[in-house]
């Protein structure tokens, strides 16, 4: 695969999110592994591993009602983490 072929993969699983094709727990079984397990290390610019890796770190950080003090720790619900990704794509992919 080539670096157009992985991002073109990623940002199809982050519409499918944003779209409400995919709920989050669809969308972690698919996008945290592949980020990991398949995306090369190397392969990304520092631009692109920003806005691909931040979304798969800030997938630790979700849970469905999360807690007041999880929520002052940084924790987001779902509906959080959907808008979050929805505006990190905006900063990094503006259409």
């Amino acid at each position: 695969m080539t670096t157009a072929d992985y991002i073109k993969q990623m940002l199809t699983m982050i519409d499918n999110l944003l779209s409400g094709m995919w709920k989050i727990d669809e969308f972690r079984s698919n996008y945290y592994d592949f980020y990991l397990e398949e995306v090369p290390d190397d392969l990304l610019s520092d631009t692109e591993s920003e806005f691909f890796g931040g979304v798969q770190e800030k997938l630790d950080w979700v849970d469905e009602s999360p807690d007041i003090e999880s929520q002052n720790s940084g924790w987001l619900n779902h509906e959080q983490f959907v808008e979050w990704v929805k505006q990190q794509k905006i900063k990094f992919y503006p259409e």
